[in-house]
């Protein structure tokens, strides 16, 4: 689910990325910063990398099991999905002879997510159909010393980057239960 809704949002980024500066090149790269090793993992510069920053338990939505009735007259529990929001960092890797550049595709990045009022659906987002009924997402505004704690964190140096927290994604995997019989006397 975390990497189907990733992949969809930066293709949607890059869409109109392409589409707001007449570029056919694709700008936005999903990546961690650094490798494991600690050496940089992206290559190519002047691109947009999308980061996996932080996944948090929502603790919001219910968590309680519930049971089903079947048509033979038997239930089963259900297990709730384990709904979660994730981070994720737009960082601009880009030369520092291409630094405004860098800054201006964080821009259109922020005017993205604007462009749709942080509200991501099947109808301006086809490619979630069948994924996930919507998404919201929000703009997460971190201080110096969160800033400073993330860069460290992901082992990176700072790059110019915006943050978005997208909420919420439904994690679930059907496992076969045992009916339970319904007791109809003592």
């Amino acid at each position: 689910m975390i990497h189907d809704v990733i992949n969809i949002l930066a293709g949607e980024l890059n869409r109109f990325l392409q589409s707001k500066h007449n570029i056919m090149e694709e700008k936005v790269v999903l990546s961690s910063l650094v490798n494991s090793d600690g050496t940089i993992a992206i290559q190519e510069t002047d691109k947009i990398i999308l980061t996996l920053a932080n996944i948090e338990v929502d603790k919001t939505q219910s968590n309680t099991a519930s049971y089903k009735q079947s048509s033979r007259g038997t239930f089963s529990k259900v297990m709730p999905p384990v709904n979660v929001n994730i981070s994720i960092l737009f960082s601009a890797y880009f030369t520092s002879e291409n630094y405004l550049e860098g800054l201006k595709f964080i821009s259109s990045t922020i005017a993205f997510f604007q462009s749709r009022s942080g509200i991501f659906d099947a109808q301006n987002t086809p490619a979630l159909a069948g994924v996930i009924s919507g998404l919201n997402a929000e703009l997460i505004s971190l201080d110096y010393r969160d800033a400073s704690n993330l860069w460290g964190l992901l082992g990176a140096k700072y790059l110019p980057s915006v943050m978005y927290k997208i909420k919420t994604l439904p994690i679930k995997h059907e496992l076969p239960t045992p009916d339970i019989s319904v007791i109809r006397g003592t």
